[in-house]
């Protein structure tokens, strides 16, 4: 009898110490991962980081973002702006789909409040030293955006990824260091 409770506890012991194989695809970023980065990645030559930093906040308010938070030591800003996210033709098609509906007796009619209202688009920037050269600096851009509808129901969460966004604030942001650079 004990020589099989200690075998059950044996076997039992064994079985919980077995741990199931990690797919080696589970430990590696998807292929995308390294294109969405090299969009928001450049590298920036300036006296110093913190030239980086206020010529970025002088590009984000021309941008008119609010600055949430910057943290100096990290080389950190955030910024966020609301601005409107109504898109014509579906309103157009709520409207209507709330006038078929009011046709139809229903009394609880209000498609509309589902519409896009507002979206809140959130930038954060993280300047980092060079390790390769002295006055340059790795900087990295990323943009996100939440819509709302009419309710303050959150509708869609997306990260931005066009090239052209990341191209037209790294365009201005060059431009803002020189002015900069020149005035120091």
């Amino acid at each position: 009898m004990r020589l099989a409770a200690y075998s059950l506890l044996m076997v039992g012991s064994l079985c919980g110490c077995a741990t199931p194989a990690i797919p080696e695809s589970a430990l590696r970023l998807p292929e995308s991962t390294l294109d969405v980065r090299s969009i928001q990645t450049r590298t920036l030559e300036a006296s110093s980081e913190l030239i980086i930093l206020t010529a970025t906040i002088a590009v984000l308010q021309d941008m008119e973002f609010n600055i949430d938070r910057i943290e100096k030591p990290l080389g950190v800003i955030t910024a966020s702006k609301v601005s409107d996210a109504d898109d014509k033709g579906e309103k157009t098609g709520l409207f209507f789909l709330d006038m078929l509906c009011a046709m139809g007796g229903g009394s609880d009619c209000d498609a509309s409040s589902t519409a896009k209202d507002d979206q809140k688009i959130i930038l954060t920037m993280v300047v980092l030293p060079s390790q390769a050269r002295d006055g340059e600096y790795t900087v990295r851009i990323t943009v996100q955006r939440v819509i709302y509808d009419k309710m303050d129901r959150v509708k869609v969460m997306e990260r931005i990824d066009t090239a052209e966004t990341y191209q037209a604030i790294f365009d201005n942001l060059r431009k803002s260091l020189f002015i900069q650079e020149s005035h120091t």
